[in-house]
């Protein structure tokens, strides 16, 4: 059996991995057909932590592969609980540290030199040499001298040069501080600083925990009625069992799946990029390690599905939603989009067009490849539209727009799209504002565009869009000015680039 990812050949599998295909396609002609799947396991039920059900498989994940992992979360939200059960149901030993007043000699204890001229520490109880998990509860709030000595810890589990030989695990806790509370309702955490980029990029898992309010009714009165009070007695056997099924699985999903999972997270950071979000090479290498740990997660679970498992690893493992507010509907959107792209084969029409990274391209593909469904044209063509600067894509929403409204090219909701883009300027004439050089900039652009060769109406509109988005906001003496014909010939190029695109007719398939 194989693990179904994107753009990959199939290899066979050990039988103990899941397939994604139906289970009568392989078994034998006397085997039932219609035997109940298992039920899926879950990790932290019997842990006495309910509600987080959909982020089970990246903690396992974290688990599995002992890579650093990062709560974020309201208060209240059972973080530390979570992570001390777990610890607990391991059998590891835990050195818990409030990173909020924590001094750098409770981690290390104070240094003695001996005879021999050497270093050795004098280690209070609660020194860090002697643990297998490190937990830094509210980090966010931490020093940043104290802050800066955490790194190696978390990345390297060393100090001050020294390995921690027993040391596992690095787990840390934080509020959303308030530059990146998706919910402009929530209250501030007063002292909770966005951590530092390099500091965040540490932790492979960022792991953000739902609110108490978004929880599932049956939930939220399992927790209002004590079920956290205490593990059930099988707890920490089933905790240790998922984790060194997932530990086993990983090697089979790597070679099974790493090439598509590669191809994928590939793409989805150029959909990030597009979204504002960088991804640099490390994270890049975090990326593909995590997707294969989060599906075999999947898989000891007893969960289906590598689209569950990309999407899983896109909500876990981008580090800006500790320093900034990261859309949920942007991480979305570019999984999808990658999803899509990384799902077709290599030659079908639709993957040249949503690879394509240059927007002005990828708008000109959309009206111009043949084969392509209007949905996908449609979605192309807005996408690239958001993509581009504001004077390029009304320029270009203008001169697409007749061709769009006289067939079925696109859907109506891209129609709309378009149609409005063009209404800002269209409804409005050209409206000069400003004044001195800033006027007098307006009127030789009105001067220069006189004497191309274009119609009455396309002037008018190019006037107003120049006017309207390319003429400085601040009108304060001193503020450079842009080169006139640099932008009336980029916004002729798109015109023409266009106008060649709809030339011929297309067959929408």
């Amino acid at each position: 059996m194989a693990v179904v990812v994107p753009r990959m050949r199939r290899k066979s599998a050990p039988a103990a991995v899941a397939s994604n295909t139906p289970a009568s396609a392989n078994a034998p002609t006397n085997a039932p057909t219609n035997a109940p799947s298992p039920a899926p396991r879950s990790l932290l039920r019997p842990l006495g932590v309910v509600g987080y059900d959909t982020l089970e498989p990246a903690l396992l994940a974290a688990l599995a592969t002992e890579e650093p992992l990062l709560l974020v979360s309201d208060h209240g939200a059972a973080k530390t609980l979570l992570l001390v059960r777990l610890a607990h149901a391991l059998g590891l030993t835990l050195r818990h540290y409030n990173a909020s007043i924590l001094q750098f000699d409770d981690l290390i204890g104070f240094p003695i030199p001996d005879d021999a001229g050497a270093i050795r520490y004098a280690a209070p109880p609660g020194a860090i040499w002697e643990a297998e998990v490190a937990f830094f509860d509210e980090i966010g709030r931490c020093r940043p001298d104290v802050a800066n000595k955490l790194f190696p810890v978390i990345h390297e589990k060393r100090i001050q040069g020294v390995a921690i030989e027993r040391l596992r695990y690095r787990w840390a806790a934080t509020n959303p501080p308030p530059d990146a509370q998706e919910h402009d309702d929530d209250g501030r955490y007063d002292g909770v600083e966005p951590l530092d980029p390099a500091l965040a990029d540490r932790f492979a898992f960022i792991v953000s925990l739902p609110r108490f309010a978004d929880l599932s009714d049956a939930d939220r009165k399992l927790i209002i009625g004590g079920v956290g009070d205490a593990p059930t007695a099988s707890a920490a056997n089933t905790v240790r069992e998922l984790v060194h099924a997932t530990k086993a699985l990983i090697p089979t999903v790597r070679a099974t799946s790493g090439d598509g999972l590669a191809s994928y997270v590939d793409v989805l950071i150029a959909k990030l990029g597009a979204a504002k979000i960088v991804i640099g090479g490390r994270r890049a290498a975090m990326l593909l390690r995590n997707v294969v740990a989060i599906r075999a997660a999947h898989l000891a679970l007893g969960l289906a599905g590598d689209e569950r498992a990309c999407r899983a690893t896109v909500l876990s493992s981008i580090p800006d939603v500790v320093r900034t507010k990261v859309s949920r509907a942007a991480l979305m959107a570019a999984h999808e989009a990658a999803w899509r792209e990384t799902s077709m084969s290599d030659d079908d029409p639709r993957r040249t067009l949503l690879s394509v990274r240059d927007p002005l391209r990828r708008a000109l593909l959309a009206l111009s490849l043949p084969g392509v469904s209007s949905v996908i044209r449609g979605e192309a063509l807005c996408s690239a539209l958001a993509d581009m600067p504001t004077a390029e894509s009304t320029m270009l929403a203008w001169t697409v727009l007749p061709a769009l409204l006289s067939g079925e090219l696109v859907p109506a909701t891209a129609v709309e799209t378009v149609a409005e883009l063009v209404s800002s300027i269209a409804y409005g004439g050209a409206q000069v504002r400003g004044f001195g050089p800033h006027r007098e900039w307006a009127i030789d652009v009105r001067r220069r565009l006189s004497l191309t060769a274009l119609p009455a109406n396309d002037l008018e509109f190019m006037h107003g869009v120049i006017a309207k988005f390319c003429t400085p906001a601040q009108q304060l003496t001193g503020v450079p000015l842009p080169d006139a014909d640099h932008v009336i010939v980029r916004l002729l190029e798109v015109r023409e680039a266009c106008l060649a695109s709809l030339a011929t007719p297309l067959r929408v398939a």
